[in-house]
């Protein structure tokens, strides 16, 4: 027997060759599925990133053109609204004087102050006659007409009454015999009416216009161009024939500053590289929120239908037939939208135009940032692939040890389990994870099976927590990333270029997004609002704290609109804010409204640093806040504060992140270096070079260290 081998040996000898067969088995499957599943899910990544971007991108451009398209309808309405109120103001004022004159002997006579002779406040209606009944000594003559249609006076003062504060406009009737009744509405800050020396010329004649020959030869009220006036404000005039007893005796009308129409379309909705305009009949465009370029409202327009860009030349003809649409123009090279709609109690179109560019642009961004989340999961899939290879092939290495050493003892009681143990492998191997091991023999045998049974397990734990946490992780930082672009387009980026001021403002926020902001528009034309604010906290609530904040200021301060009123916005402000902060975060606040034409700054300080003021060449802190925190409680009152800025003066605004900077040993930047630093530059430095200089010392300070806090500053010079 010594020649054989032993049943026993042979079924070690087999048990063994099994074993390792069934393992070198079981590699090669795990390897070869994992590696199909790694390569599919890869490809699938990549795919599913392509057509999602593709997708983001179709549905941005089709939501565009319907925004567009509102917004184009939404505008020229609010336009045609303006011109039918003037168009209906006019025929009701030519009414009333045809009431007047055909009625007289219901009407006493009554005397109204001569222009030109003694002083016409704004708004009060005065008697005017042209130069040619004057040469002609008939001003007896109409003497007695001119003081019955006088009782239309207080029409004229009731109708001037009816419009916006702040804005040029007149309200008259020019008599077939040579005499105005007129009441002028005059732009803040004037009292009294000017009268110009082209009104005492022989050639100022209202009776010679075009459109006064038009509506005493149709009877139909008419429309003027856009005209310069006398008065030297561009402005368009809606006029009316009146009657007397003997037919067709003048004409009524209102001269409006066309600066009502221009508010309509400069308030731009769709971003700050977006244009509104209005083309005339002509293909000529006469009003635009474009300053310069090709779109800008000019002394000499151009008939843009004979323009060389065919695009826009065949829109621009589409918009003179007075048609709506939202179309894609190519511009220098550039491709545009340009959506338009009608004006049709004129015949003007209203249009708006952005570069394709701009709109699709955050699609793109999303398609590049699922391309590269695509490629990070492909590397991260073949990472965990080789380690659990290594993982895999380690444990069959053990397993393999503990076979050879206990398969002789328990040879007979190793065959069917093992037979078991190998079919449960092949069925996991094949990806069947849910599959678990029942093997019963209280020996090693159970204990692999039962290994196996944790390992799928455990493997496909993994898997399911991977997906989540890839898709939490993506969804999370997408949509930080969106906010924190929101937030920075909330805040104004053009500074405005006006020669009594230099202004420039940034803000850097500590986290993704902050709670800081800074904020300046103007009031009107001579009145500039300035606001720095830090609300409590950082972060995402921060941020949205702040954007209620920043939107309730500007809405009260555009809603109530003087300096005088600043304490009554502030205090409106609080109390909205205090109404519905059920979370407890306030805000520190400064703000003011610098007079650029006499420098005069009225501020109110409620709970913020105390900004800085440079006054012959060196900066001193201004007094500490006297006015509480917004959003703490309602009822709070405000006190403001005055001074006056010279020539080359300059305040510096900031938040107590510049201040709170520290270093590596937690020094703060602190007031003084902060003063140290402003005072150190040039008095001929620009506001923008100045606020760099500070962020480059905050910097040097804090060498590199994370900031604590979101910094924010804002400088503006005044140049008298």
């Amino acid at each position: 027997m010594s020649g054989k081998m032993s049943i026993e040996r042979r079924i070690f000898f087999l048990m063994l060759l099994t074993g390792l067969a069934c393992f070198a088995a079981f590699e090669a499957v795990s390897f070869l599925g994992m590696y199909d599943v790694q390569e599919h899910a890869i490809e699938s990544g990549r795919e599913m990133g392509t057509s999602a971007s593709a997708f983001a991108e179709e549905i941005t451009d089709e939501q565009a053109q319907k925004r567009f398209a509102l917004m184009a309808e939404e505008k020229a309405r609010g336009v045609n609204n303006e011109i039918g109120r003037l168009r209906e103001d006019a025929n009701l004022l030519a009414k009333t004087m045809t009431q007047i004159l055909t009625h007289r002997e219901m009407y006493p006579p009554r005397e109204l102050p001569l222009g030109g002779e003694v002083p016409i406040r704004s708004k009060e209606p005065y008697l005017f006659f042209i130069p040619a009944l004057r040469e002609s000594g008939g001003i007896a003559d109409v003497l007695p007409e001119a003081r019955i249609a006088a009782n239309a006076a207080d029409n004229l003062a009731l109708w001037t009454q009816s419009y916006d504060d702040g804005y040029e406009m007149t309200c008259f009737y020019a008599s077939e015999r040579g005499y105005i009744i007129s009441a002028d509405v005059m732009v803040e800050g004037k009292e009294f009416v000017e009268f110009f020396d082209t009104w005492y010329s022989p050639s100022f004649d209202p009776r010679e216009r075009p459109w006064y020959q038009e509506i005493k030869a149709t009877g139909r009220s008419v429309f003027t161009d856009v005209y310069v006036g006398v008065e030297g404000y561009p402005c368009i005039s809606c006029v009316a024939p009146y009657y007397d007893e003997n037919g067709f005796a003048g004409m009524a009308g209102i001269s409006n500053n066309i600066a009502t129409l221009y508010r309509q379309i400069s308030i731009n909705t769709i971003g700050d590289r977006g244009v509104n305009f209005i083309l005339n009949e002509k293909g000529e465009v006469i009003l635009s929120s474009e300053k310069e370029g090709l779109l800008a409202a000019s002394a000499t327009p151009k008939d843009f239908q004979k323009y060389g860009e065919t695009s826009l030349a065949l829109e621009a003809a589409c918009m003179t037939r007075g048609l709506s649409d939202v179309a894609r123009i190519t511009m220098g090279g550039r491709e545009y939208y340009l959506a338009y709609a009608p004006i049709p109690d004129v015949g003007w179109s209203f249009g708006t135009l952005i570069e394709r560019d701009v709109v699709v642009q955050p699609a793109r961004d999303a398609k590049s940032y699922l391309l590269s989340r695509a490629e990070d999961f492909s590397a991260s899939l073949q990472s965990f692939f080789w380690e659990n290879f290594l993982r895999t092939a380690v444990l069959l290495l053990a397993l393999l040890a503990v076979l050879f050493f206990v398969s002789r003892k328990i040879s007979d009681r190793f065959v069917r389990p093992i037979l078991v143990l190998t079919a449960g492998v092949r069925e996991i191997a094949g990806g069947n994870l849910d599959k678990k091991l029942d093997v019963r023999t209280g020996d090693e045998i159970e204990t692999l099976a039962d290994s196996f049974n944790q390992m799928t397990d455990e493997l496909k734990s993994y898997i399911e927590n991977l997906a989540k946490t890839t898709a939490a992780k993506e969804r999370i930082e997408t949509e930080l990333t969106v906010a924190a672009h929101i937030q920075a387009g909330i805040l104004p980026k053009e500074f405005p270029a006006r020669s009594e001021i230099d202004l420039f403002a940034s803000m850097k926020p500590a986290k993704e997004v902050g709670g800081d902001f800074y904020d300046f528009y103007f009031l009107d034309e001579r009145h500039l609002m300035v606001t720095v604010a830090d609300v409590s906290d950082k972060g995402v609530p921060a941020s949205l704290f702040m954007v209620v904040a920043k939107t309730l200021l500007k809405d009260c301060a555009l809603t109530l609109g003087s300096a005088e009123r600043l304490p009554m916005i502030v205090a409106q402000t609080n109390d909205r804010l205090a109404e519905a902060n059920d979370e407890g975060m306030f805000v520190t606040v400064f703000t003011g409204v610098l007079d650029v034409e006499n420098g005069e700054f009225v501020y109110v300080n409620a709970g913020h640093n105390p900004p800085l003021l440079r006054r012959n060449g060196a900066f001193e802190f201004l007094p500490t806040a006297k006015s509480p925190m917004l959003g703490v409680m309602e009822g709070m009152v405000f006190q403001a504060e005055r001074l006056t800025l010279s020539p080359g003066d300059m305040l510096f605004l900031y938040t107590d992140g510049v201040t709170e900077a520290m270093n590596e040993k937690r020094e703060l930047f602190g007031e003084e270096r902060l003063r140290e630093t402003l005072s150190a530059q040039p008095e001929t430095s620009s506001a923008a070079e100045i606020l760099a200089a500070v962020k480059d010392a905050v910097d040097i300070h804090a060498n590199g260290a994370e900031p604590n806090d979101d910094i924010t500053v804002l400088g503006v010079t005044y140049k008298g």
